[in-house]
């Protein structure tokens, strides 16, 4: 076995699930694009489709469950199904928009963490494992978690709100940002546990630095 192979097993299965998903988001890209490209009912260009947005802050029975005070403006429609759904028949070019932007983090985020996941297997794999270079990488993908994360949190929840406030007739905003710390806690601890082991490679690698200099 060589030493490729060694590292290229160290970084199982982790490896074989990025490249999966990876896969899956790229088959999904290409195809949403070609839905976008030549099915008029999804461009922006050809005849609008449906855009509907989903208040997150308004589960049905919970304190901010207040759709009979929730007007829909002309073209728009409210429907309740646990939670307060607003949709617009022929949305125009800006309610698109918003839309897009609204789920655009999301998929920007992920793909993100999967491309810097794979430059860190592949730096671990041409380097070994304890390495300051591979330290470097798993700081990075730490910080683009919490970074990332949390931007696309208040991203996604601002466009939302502004969505349900063009769609509908209401005397306050929608208050939906206060939910961001509600979509933090697992992204935030799981960069500080790669901001910890990334501390904890680089000592590996200064002791190694050490062994090495004693032989």
């Amino acid at each position: 076995m060589t030493i490729d192979d060694e590292h290229r097993v160290l970084t199982e299965p982790l490896e074989s699930v990025t490249k999966f998903f990876g896969a899956l988001m790229i088959i999904a890209a290409l195809v949403g694009g070609a839905l976008f490209v030549f099915d008029s009912g999804m461009s922006f260009g050809g005849v609008p489709g449906i855009v509907c947005v989903t208040n997150p802050g308004a589960q049905y029975s919970s304190s901010n469950w207040n759709t009979p005070f929730v007007i829909a403006r002309p073209g728009h429609s409210v429907s309740i199904n646990g939670s307060l759904d607003v949709c617009a028949d022929h949305p125009t070019l800006g309610e698109q928009t918003l839309s897009v932007v609204a789920a655009l983090p999301a998929v920007l985020f992920w793909g993100g963490v999967l491309f810097l996941l794979w430059r860190m297997m592949l730096t671990a794999r041409r380097n070994g494992p304890f390495t300051p270079r591979v330290a470097a990488a798993v700081r990075r993908l730490g910080w683009f978690i919490i970074i990332g994360s949390t931007t696309a949190a208040v991203v996604n929840l601002t466009a939302i709100d502004t969505l349900l406030t063009i769609m509908t007739k209401i005397d306050s905003p929608f208050p939906n940002l206060i939910l961001v710390p509600l979509h933090l806690p697992v992204p935030i601890l799981a960069g500080a546990a790669l901001l910890t082991f990334a501390r904890i490679i680089e000592a590996g690698a200064a002791m190694d630095a050490e062994i090495q200099a004693t032989i």
